[in-house]
């Protein structure tokens, strides 16, 4: 007899990739939500080592086109910052004027926020997400002074799905159970072989 199962597990996609001691975690919150984590920017290496602030980030491969939809992001140094249809620039923290990006938002903080060991973003799209296979793309700027040039390297890369499967209602295992009753006829061919053994025995005696 087997017990009734759990409720099934409920995906929860997440994206997330470390650069120079600094982890990036991009969460789905639902259709047209996400969140993005940095945790540890403000140990990072490398030659990250001189950042002091974060200036700008960029996300693309949402399956989203921003020269029609809109975004806006809430965090630190950021409350309901309208993304920038275009991309952040591997030479500076600038957000170049003259590069149309329709896939590509942008979030330029201002001014740059001072960086910490967990910082969360939470970005709310005017339509549904439809993600990549590959995961989002994400791009930071740091910067060693506030509202100064970009240090070190411009990040730009896209994140991994890590997806963790979790019960969200119920964490009962299901167990399964081994009836061991006979069947009838089972029961009753193991009785006529008995009888017939006895009988056989009686007559050899």
């Amino acid at each position: 007899m087997a017990i009734s199962a759990a409720p099934a597990a409920l995906a929860v996609p997440t994206y997330s990739d470390t650069f120079q001691g600094v982890t990036f975690i991009i969460d789905v919150v639902d259709n047209n939500t996400l969140t993005l984590e940095i945790l540890g920017a403000d140990t990072a290496t490398g030659d990250w080592a001189t950042a002091n602030f974060l200036a700008a980030f960029d996300l693309k491969d949402l399956g989203i086109d921003f020269s029609t939809e809109t975004a806006t992001a809430n965090g630190p140094g950021a409350t309901d910052l309208a993304g920038l249809n275009t991309q952040l620039s591997a030479s500076s923290v600038g957000l170049p004027r003259r590069r149309f990006a329709p896939g590509s938002i942008c979030f330029d903080i201002s001014p740059d926020v001072t960086l910490t060991s967990d910082m969360l973003y939470t970005i709310d799209f005017s339509a549904d997400l439809n993600i990549a296979t590959a995961g989002p793309h994400l791009q930071i700027a740091f910067t060693a002074v506030q509202d100064g040039p970009k240090v070190g390297s411009l990040y730009s890369q896209t994140l991994g799905n890590t997806t963790n499967t979790t019960n969200t209602t119920n964490t009962t295992n299901t167990t399964n159970t081994t009836n061991t009753t006979p069947e009838p006829g089972v029961v009753l061919l193991l009785a006529a072989a008995m009888l017939g053994l006895g009988l056989s025995r009686k007559r050899r005696a």
